[in-house]
């Protein structure tokens, strides 16, 4: 009994440690390749730019039309940062390496699921100030804004970083990845996408998508990052091949 427990002692802190070693590895990567993360901020800054001249300045006024572009924005940022999710790793062969060593694959995927979504909220950061000062969000709701829109984006990316850690996995080996990806990712990442817009929009114009209730979006926006995440820690084996 004794051994058995020291045995998932040690199994639980190999997964910590293969947890936190992808997190490092994936940060030195990144760190190495900083003009990726520099060339997606730039890219979702002239999005911020040029959107107003497309929409016009009498449409931004609109509450529901100023959080609809934050949303689409970071629709850019979280598709940039997914389709090369595991690309650094590859790239350097220290994924092959993990794969080949006895590294949990449920920890080499919560791991990216986790890192994922930490440079996506590093990249809505800046992007958020921004918004709010060129779309000139009225001070009377701003406050209540950042108060929704902070446990929102944080469910919102981790969500997003779950899906597309398998919808990563699914296309890695096909030839096909660039145009495989976004057909899956986009229709099934629309649900949290709609329950973020909606419960953000609420705040703005006191309204919500559809004929849900705001405990339905809730639900509906929790539900992403569980689901998922359960998902890819039972099929990490299969999703994770050498």
């Amino acid at each position: 009994m004794l051994s058995e427990t020291k045995k998932n002692k040690i199994t639980f802190s190999n997964w910590i440690f293969s947890f936190i070693l992808i997190n490092k590895i994936s940060m030195r990567s990144i760190w190495a390749r900083k003009a990726s993360w520099f060339g997606t901020l730039i890219f979702a800054c002239c999005l911020l730019i040029l959107f107003p001249f497309g929409l016009g300045t009498e449409a931004l006024n609109r509450a529901d039309i100023q959080i609809g572009s934050f949303w689409i924005i970071n629709e850019f940022i979280a598709i940039l940062a997914i389709s090369r999710m595991f690309a650094p790793e590859q790239e350097s062969y220290a994924m092959d390496f993990l794969l080949s060593s006895k590294t949990s694959k449920s920890a080499l995927l919560a791991g990216k699921i986790s890192f994922t979504a930490l440079q996506i909220l590093s990249l809505q950061i800046p992007v958020t100030f921004l918004w709010i000062i060129l779309y000139n969000i009225p001070s009377n709701i701003l406050v209540d804004l950042l108060n929704i829109m902070i446990p929102v984006s944080l469910i919102f990316n981790i969500g997003t970083a779950s899906l597309g850690a398998l919808v990563s996995c699914l296309t890695a080996r096909s030839l096909a990845k660039e145009i495989l990806l976004p057909m899956l990712f986009f229709p099934l990442q629309s649900g949290i996408l709609l329950a973020a817009v909606s419960l953000t929009i609420q705040v703005g114009n006191n309204s919500l998508l559809g004929a849900f209730s705001s405990d339905a979006w809730w639900t509906i926006l929790i539900a992403y990052p569980l689901l998922f995440t359960a998902l890819g820690f039972l099929l990490s084996d299969i999703l994770l091949q050498e």
